[in-house]
């Protein structure tokens, strides 16, 4: 059991010393037109399709000290569900649950909402739109 806490710590450490340089948030111009465009909860599988920065960290639980647990390299991804945590650079408190590309311990992440490319009247009541709360 100790073994397996110390692996999860040296990922968690080592994921974040490759991504420090991409930690910023992104930019409101950051969000391709196209992708935008995309963005909602499709009807056949209550997942919400949308636009997101790349090379976003996933992480454990819906704040930013919780430990890494993957990273989303695509630029258009699915969401399976959202959740309320800490506050994020895009002033509200909402965070979606993905599967990342990467993967650490075989579970899905969490993603601050800045970090998807959803309008801010999407990210105050997502379940309003489709999308289940996790």
């Amino acid at each position: 059991m100790f073994r397996k806490h110390v692996k999860a710590a040296m990922i968690s450490t080592a994921l974040a010393t490759v991504l420090a340089g991409t930690l910023a948030a992104p930019s409101a111009q950051a969000a391709p037109t196209a992708a935008a465009a995309e963005c909602g909860v499709r009807a056949h599988d209550g997942l919400l399709w949308c636009g997101n920065r790349g090379d976003a960290p996933t992480r454990l639980q819906p704040f930013h000290e919780s430990p890494f647990n993957g990273l989303l390299k695509s630029t258009f991804s699915y969401f399976t569900c959202w959740s309320t945590g800490g506050l994020h650079g895009g002033g509200n408190t909402t965070w979606y649950r993905t599967v990342p590309d990467w993967i650490s311990e075989g579970r899905e992440g969490y993603v601050p909402a800045d970090w998807v490319f959803t309008p801010s009247w999407f990210d105050a009541d997502p379940s309003r739109y489709g999308l289940r709360h996790c």
